[in-house]
């Protein structure tokens, strides 16, 4: 299996906190009957999820993040390490287990990241990328616009970025 972006935003929150992110990331709320129509009501969002979003959407991302996150993946692919199974866990403790990935840590080290700069920067990247997509519900918060910025001016590392994880751009 190769680090994609299921599985490295599984690490980073985007794909997982305590509940699923992937229904939040695509913007699709509960339904329920009303009179016999299907009514849309706003997702529920944990308020741990809630607040590493908050964290991850105010995080501004280094100039350099992107090539530097590009090589550690392609690093880590190389090196065939595997983040661990992080669903249902908080931003803190997807760091935290990470960090004890046998080798992880220290491919993250080589490229300039802490196992926390890496994740959260990761997270921020989805996020970020999410929401230029359209991709979460309303009520989520803004993402910082130096990264918004940031990814208007590279969008061939954001591209590169994507395709490292598995995930080639439309």
């Amino acid at each position: 299996m190769t680090l994609n972006i299921k599985t490295l935003t599984a690490l980073a929150l985007f794909a997982s906190a305590a509940v699923p992110f992937s229904a939040h990331a695509q913007g699709h709320p509960s339904q329920t009957q009303v009179d016999g129509q299907q009514a849309q009501q706003p997702a529920q969002v944990p308020p741990q999820f809630k607040a590493d979003t908050e964290r991850a959407m105010r995080y501004a991302l280094p100039a350099d993040f992107m090539p530097r996150a590009t090589s550690a993946i392609g690093e880590l692919q190389a090196r065939n390490i595997q983040p661990p199974n992080s669903q249902g866990l908080g931003l803190q403790a997807m760091i935290s287990q990470a960090g004890q990935v046998p080798g992880f840590a220290a491919v993250l080290s080589s490229h300039g990241f802490t196992p926390e700069s890496f994740i959260t920067g990761m997270t921020t990247f989805g996020m970020t990328l999410a929401v230029s997509n359209g991709q979460v519900p309303a009520g989520m918060p803004s993402p910082n616009p130096n990264n918004v910025a940031l990814f208007k001016a590279h969008p061939d590392q954001v591209n590169a970025l994507m395709q490292a994880m598995g995930n080639p751009p439309h």
